[in-house]
């Protein structure tokens, strides 16, 4: 005995509605902005030091170029990082915050 199911409702919609297209076009716009923000040179100092712990190349040591905010340049091989400062091989400790550029050597 085959029972019949009532239908379900289908309302119609009456007017042409782009909200759909707006929103992919907005994510697509937002997309390519972060793209172009994510290859500046201008990330963070804290940014950079993340990505040398987590490069591949990093194994217990890395040796890096640090400009501080006095205008110095030292190389310095980093091997660990605190809350607020980076630690040398050579037991030396330098302040994140006086850091104002660090490069991957």
């Amino acid at each position: 005995m085959k029972k019949v199911l009532p239908g379900l409702y289908k309302g119609k919609v009456k007017t042409n509605s782009k909200n759909q297209k707006q929103v992919v076009l907005g994510s697509i716009q937002e997309n390519t902005q972060n793209v172009v923000e994510d290859n500046n040179d201008d990330k963070s100092v804290n940014r950079k030091i993340k990505d040398i712990f987590s490069s591949p190349n990093y194994v217990y040591k890395a040796d890096v170029s640090i400009t501080l905010d006095n205008g110095e340049t030292i190389e310095k091989t980093i091997i660990g990082r605190t809350n607020n400062s980076l630690i040398t091989i050579d037991d030396e400790l330098i302040d994140v915050r006086k850091i104002t550029k660090i490069d991957f050597l």
